[in-house]
């Protein structure tokens, strides 16, 4: 379909068709409400277009969201679980909070998502969300979605390479790792300059597909402390030819 302008004005190679779809709902929003008890929650991702896989895409992608952590409704909640309706839910907790407590920050959330790729069969897209309700800070994440196009399947890890990678991708990783954090092959990856929990880094389920090759990401606390932020490694399509599939040696 060659290269066209998504809505979100971004020029994107793809094989599916899709448009942004934003909600966003404020809590006290009129002008007259200080910043600070403001609360709110903004929602923007794709919608696929184009038949049973794009409906299947967006059942996964809108099922995620629903039940995600940060927007999942408390325990009076019984209505539909629609994005729309937890955003409102969220809303009705924050302003249950403050009776109680004048004094509570104003709850957020902001969810994010995009299309890192789109072509030769293979769908790509990320999810990042970013929510505060109280405490000293925040929480953040980042989700990655890896779609069949022709049946609108997930794919896991284990659909990405040839049976028996394991070994090798853990080598490949840990390597890509060491030279990111100036490491030697023996020096401890849980040491001052290491800064992981363990001593041992190996792939996760959380991996994404792109332009520059595959990706594996390790949000908040699953492998070191949260000072530290996120782990993002990217290995060249290159490093992991010999045990890709051969359908994705070549996106």
């Amino acid at each position: 379909m060659g290269i066209r302008d998504d809505p979100a004005g971004n020029g994107v190679s793809d094989t599916l068709s899709y448009r942004m779809l934003r909600i966003e709902k404020k809590s006290d929003g009129d002008k007259a409400a200080a910043p600070e008890h403001v609360a709110y929650c903004k929602c923007e991702y794709p919608v696929f277009s184009g038949g049973t896989p794009s409906e299947n895409i967006n059942a996964t992608l809108q099922s995620w969201i629903a039940d995600s952590t940060e927007l999942a409704p408390g325990e009076g909640y019984r209505g539909k679980r629609s994005i729309g309706n937890l955003a409102d839910n969220f809303l009705r907790e924050y302003r249950r909070e403050r009776k109680e407590r004048e004094s509570v920050p104003a709850y957020e959330f902001d969810l994010n998502g995009s299309v890192l790729l789109n072509r030769k069969g293979v769908l790509t897209v990320s999810i990042s969300t970013q929510s505060y309700t109280g405490g000293a800070h925040g929480s953040y994440g980042t989700r990655y979605f890896v779609f069949d196009v022709l049946s609108g399947k997930r794919l896991s890890v284990g659909d990405l390479f040839v049976s028996g990678f394991e070994d090798r991708l853990n080598r490949l990783i840990d390597s890509r790792y060491r030279q990111m954090k100036g490491l030697s092959e023996t020096e401890r990856l849980d040491g001052e300059k290491g800064q992981l929990f363990e001593n041992v880094i190996r792939f996760t389920d959380n991996v994404a597909l792109t332009p520059e090759g595959v990706t594996f990401f390790y949000n908040n606390y699953e492998i070191a402390a949260y000072v530290y932020g996120p782990t993002e490694i990217t290995l060249p399509y290159s490093d992991v030819a010999d045990i890709l599939k051969p359908e994705f040696r070549s996106l």
